[in-house]
């Protein structure tokens, strides 16, 4: 079968956390690995899968050499299956619904945050796959969620090389990388109009970051529900409130700060004016915060009815 629900993303915004809280629920069956990338990018030739540096080229290969590993030490043969057939298989629609077992009693699910960067054909493609499909969105104050990402992208090992840091970066590039970043993985806005115009009232939940940070077990809860499976005190695990994927320690410096909120402020105050929750009402008041020491933006009209 095809997942019954997609976690959509967004990048560095807890999907991590998410797919390590939902993978020991007795009704829900995930992938061993997180993140197929099917949806969004296809797949890669078998050149690619073999010698391939991409962090899920590598996943995928760790993970089938631990299940051979382990298959004489009373390993499990079905990981080991599953494990060829995403590794091997051929990369077709059909491929892809093979990952995904039928299980009395079980949902299945798939988290992966490249799926919110699709736009109206290819969530019309997914919708044509699974049309009943719940969608979970998590999303993080674009101004932090920019930082985050730029962290991670110069911090990862394909950078050090070049800087290593992004304090290292010069501020032109930097600039650059995040005025693009408002296009791809920060534009919300976006990929809720995107998928809403599919997944409308009833299928598509959108969470907050900020709410894992102060009520980890509420927010799991929360998702639970709109999932339509236990959220009983006995399925939330002991480790819900562990921060799955740390930052790297690397404060926003001021300048920096400034320019993303200048960046999402029009989205920002859309945001708030879309939820109005004290989630984005923290956002919005944060950025005139940042803003009120220089020049405060024509605030966009409110994009409500």
């Amino acid at each position: 079968m095809y997942p019954d629900f997609l976690g959509i993303g967004a990048q560095k915004a807890g999907t991590t956390w998410l797919h390590t809280n939902l993978r020991p629920h007795p009704q829900i069956w995930m992938p061993p690995i997180k993140e197929l990338h099917y949806l969004d990018k296809g797949r890669s030739s078998l050149v690619k899968r073999l010698f391939s540096d991409v962090n899920r080229m590598r996943e995928a290969r760790a993970y089938l050499i631990e299940q051979l590993r382990e298959l004489p030490k009373g390993g499990q043969l079905g990981n080991l299956t599953w494990a060829l057939r995403y590794y091997l298989g051929p990369g077709t629609d059909a491929w892809y619904q093979s990952l995904f077992p039928t299980i009395p009693g079980k949902i299945a699910g798939e988290i992966c945050p490249g799926y919110a960067r699709l736009r109206s054909d290819g969530v019309a493609r997914v919708h044509r796959l699974m049309p009943d499909a719940k969608i979970i969105y998590l999303i993080r104050n674009p101004v932090e969620r920019a930082w985050s990402y730029a962290v991670q992208f110069y911090t990862k090992r394909r950078s050090q090389d070049r800087y290593g840091s992004p304090e290292k970066v010069p501020r032109a590039e930097l600039g650059e990388f995040l005025a693009a970043d408002l296009a791809g993985h920060s534009d919300y806005l976006g990929a809720l109009a995107a998928w809403e115009g599919f997944y409308g009232a009833g299928k598509l939940h959108v969470a907050f970051f900020d709410q894992l940070a102060a009520e980890p077990s509420h927010l799991l809860r929360d998702i639970l529900d709109f999932l339509e499976v236990d959220s009983s005190d006995g399925v939330i695990p002991q480790t819900v409130a562990t921060n799955r994927n740390p930052g790297r320690g690397h404060q926003m410096p001021a300048d920096i700060r400034t320019m993303l909120t200048e960046l999402h402020y029009a989205q920002i105050v859309s945001l708030h004016a879309k939820f109005d929750n004290r989630w984005t009402s923290g956002w919005l008041s944060s950025a005139k915060a940042v803003l009120a020491t220089g020049r405060q933006p024509t605030e966009p009209a409110d994009p409500r009815p």
